[in-house]
């Protein structure tokens, strides 16, 4: 740019650097011609398109339906699972826990796993789960998690890495979707 700086000032620009600005909004095809004849098209100071990550949040919900097309594909559904049949929590069959969880407008697991299903969603992210379960991260705690994500698992028929019962302050890396498909999560 150094080379261009007298010419640049020449041509009105205030600031031979905000040059810059102008390189950034090129589309491709464009290009600008420096005085000093050199021809900078986007493609030469532009990185092309990335594919962005899709992340869906459901927060209480019993049924996600209005926004399954808005979901379609996304790299990670985050998704409710308050209520679960689990032994011995609960008394009665899955039906009763899963008309429980509807009337309260909350989810189970298995609610979760086919919304995930239905929507091709590549992971599973469970969360806001009843206070029934400690959540903590101790051996007994961790135990019924995996239950759930077992749950959620068989319904979405993703793989194990790919469905997680999420806990506070959890990290959950979400990769650029060619680095998803090397690592086997795509």
């Amino acid at each position: 740019m150094e080379r261009n700086k007298e010419g640049l000032l020449q041509q009105g620009l205030s600031d031979p650097n905000k040059i810059f600005r102008l390189l950034k909004t090129l589309k491709a095809g464009e290009a600008v011609n420096l005085p000093d004849g050199t021809l900078l098209r986007a493609e030469d100071v532009m990185e092309g398109p990335k594919q962005g990550r899709k992340v869906v949040i459901c927060g209480d919900t019993s049924d996600a339906s209005g926004i399954a097309e808005l979901a379609r594909d996304c790299d990670v559904l985050v998704h409710e699972a308050t209520n679960a049949f689990l032994l011995p929590f609960d008394k009665g069959t899955y039906m009763d826990v899963e008309r429980f969880a509807r009337a309260h407008g909350h989810s189970t697991p298995q609610m979760a796993g086919h919304f995930a299903q239905r929507v091709g969603a590549k992971r599973l992210v469970m969360t806001h789960f009843s206070p029934r379960y400690k959540g903590d991260l101790s051996p007994e705690s961790l135990a019924i998690m995996k239950r759930l994500e077992d749950m959620a698992r068989k319904t979405s028929k993703l793989k194990a890495d790919q469905v997680l019962a999420a806990h506070d302050l959890m990290l959950v890396p979400v990769p650029s979707p060619h680095k998803m498909a090397e690592v086997g999560l795509g």
